[in-house]
């Protein structure tokens, strides 16, 4: 994900086309999966340790991909927009990205909660045929 963010950003903020939308596509899906997988490991772990209140914290797990994308932003705007230069661009940057941190916080976080939710769904339904 290092260097679809890299090529992403760099498209977007400095100018340069970008020609790899397969790439995209297959590092969004990638994404998707691992925090799937992820989502499912952590609920199912607290599950076993009798602890039913998985609601939020699936959705907070499945968000922290956000985290990632903010802190990566922050980098690319030390490193590579050095040449940035006044209150205003910088603010301008900062707004634009924590906007797109929340909405990949909600939209991974969705996913987290959904796979979750299916996953404990399958689960209980499975422990009431028995």
């Amino acid at each position: 994900m290092f260097i679809e963010l890299y090529f992403a950003m760099r498209s977007v903020w400095m100018g340069v086309f970008y020609y790899l939308f397969f790439f995209v596509l297959a590092v969004g899906l990638l994404t998707i999966i691992i925090n799937i997988e992820i989502s499912i490991l952590c609920t199912y772990v607290q599950l076993c340790a009798e602890d039913y209140l998985w609601w939020w914290r699936s959705f907070h797990r499945g968000g922290s991909v956000a985290l990632y994308v903010g802190l990566y932003s922050c980098w690319f705007l030390a490193v590579q927009l050095r040449d940035v230069h006044g209150f205003l661009p910088v603010l301008v940057y900062s707004a634009y990205m924590s906007i797109v941190g929340v909405g990949i916080y909600f939209a991974m976080g969705v996913v987290g909660f959904l796979a979750s939710g299916a996953f404990v769904y399958a689960i209980m339904r499975a422990v009431k045929a028995e």
